[in-house]
């Protein structure tokens, strides 16, 4: 039970995200559009090892969305002796439990995605570090939310 004492792991689906950045210009090839947006998001850390060492919920701001994933604004890197990205002696890689409010009268999206890159924040934010988040499980309806979403805001 990650959020709400609902029970939604088992029913989700792997997907990946591919993005290939040009060096020559800089622009990105990705395999979904995203959105600016900003809207508050909540998340648990996940330990990478042993799945039922939860970190407590946190808040960060969501700053960008694709089908793939996120780019999430977060103040701290740890919580619960849980790192965002890695659990420290640990083979695996922590995976954080996101939930995200996209549209007022629908529930919120919900998946299970991992930290690709994160670094300190540039400029005057709220938050201190940017977190670059792909998406590894993300069910076909949530997902499908998420590209309205996006759909719809950059229209």
């Amino acid at each position: 039970m990650l959020f709400g004492g609902s029970i939604w792991l088992a029913h989700l689906v792997v997907k990946e995200e591919t993005a290939v950045v040009q060096d020559k210009d800089r622009k990105e090839k990705r395999k979904y559009p995203r959105a600016k947006v900003q809207r508050l998001a909540r998340y648990r850390i996940i330990n990478g090892v042993n799945s039922d060492k939860v970190s407590k919920t946190l808040r960060g701001l969501l700053l960008n969305i694709s089908g793939g994933g996120i780019l999430l604004g977060v103040r701290e890197l740890t919580a619960d002796g849980l790192h965002i990205s890695f659990t420290e002696g640990m083979g695996e890689q922590n995976r954080l439990a996101l939930e995200i409010d996209l549209f007022p009268d629908r529930p919120p999206i919900r998946a299970i995605g991992k930290v690709v890159w994160y670094q300190k924040s540039t400029g005057h934010t709220d938050h201190g570090f940017d977190v670059g988040i792909e998406f590894k499980d993300i069910s076909e309806e949530d997902r499908e939310t998420v590209l309205n979403f996006v759909n719809r805001s950059i229209l």
